[in-house]
């Protein structure tokens, strides 16, 4: 303990002494009356930035979407004339199906022709039905 406290006491000396600029009494002394001093340049301001306004977010939706009340009806107009009970794969008659479906980003995919087969094939559907299918997706997969 007591090495560790002489220690920091002649650390602390020897930054004291360093930090003395001055080597003569003549450099620390103040200017006679006579000497003009020179004026110190002063800073010129530099312009605040203008902030950027930040843009004003998507309003959420106040109602959640179902798969009863929103997503069947579109599941059942334009896939399950080929993909219902005993038809193409996947089926899509039941809720669990058409999530795991859209939880796999297969019917996702197909729905929005992102590099996938287009579903239905008589053409892609309105994106409105796109966009409900993908909100109930977001606000998981409400029942």
């Amino acid at each position: 303990m007591k090495k560790t406290t002489i220690l920091l006491v002649a650390a602390l000396a020897s930054f004291l002494f360093y930090a003395c600029e001055a080597n003569t009494y003549s450099d620390i002394e103040q200017p006679d009356a006579t000497e003009t001093p020179t004026p110190t340049p002063t800073p010129t301001p530099t312009p605040t930035p203008t902030p950027t306004p930040t843009p004003t977010p998507t309003p959420t939706p106040t109602t959640s979407k179902t798969y009863t009340a929103d997503v069947q009806p579109i599941i059942s107009a334009n896939c399950t004339a080929c993909h219902g009970n005993g038809g193409q794969a996947p089926t899509l008659t039941t809720y669990t199906q058409v999530k795991n479906a859209a939880s796999t980003g297969k019917l996702v995919c197909t729905i929005q022709a992102n590099g996938c087969k287009t579903m239905p094939p008589a053409g892609k559907m309105p994106q409105a039905n796109i966009d409900l299918i993908l909100l109930w997706k977001t606000q998981g997969y409400l029942q």
